[in-house]
């Protein structure tokens, strides 16, 4: 069985964590806002934007350890992830708390 190309999965993990950041964020402006619903709806869906994130990054962890090209890109990928789901999600929070 062939494994899917670094970048494809690199991308998921990217995108899948900067979802889940976002989410969150979207999250605490809602609870904030006593908005029960919608706050409880972005903690589903950013748990499972997280789940994706983990088993994509696990999975090359535990096949081919921490440091392979492979689990090195994931990881960097998730890592500039994080700032930049972080940062959206502070200017879209701004938008949803007018």
């Amino acid at each position: 069985m062939t494994r899917t190309a670094i970048w494809k999965v690199a991308l998921v993990a990217f995108l899948a964590m900067c979802a889940q950041d976002v989410l969150g964020t979207a999250m605490v402006v809602f609870e904030a806002h006593y908005n029960a619903p919608l706050a409880g709806a972005m903690d589903v869906a950013g748990y499972f934007a997280g789940l994706i994130c983990s088993v994509l990054a696990l999975d090359s962890i535990l096949k081919d350890g921490w440091r392979t090209r492979r689990s090195l890109v994931i990881l960097a990928a998730v890592s500039v992830a994080n700032f930049a789901g972080t940062y959206a999600g502070v200017f879209i929070g701004k938008a949803l708390a007018r």
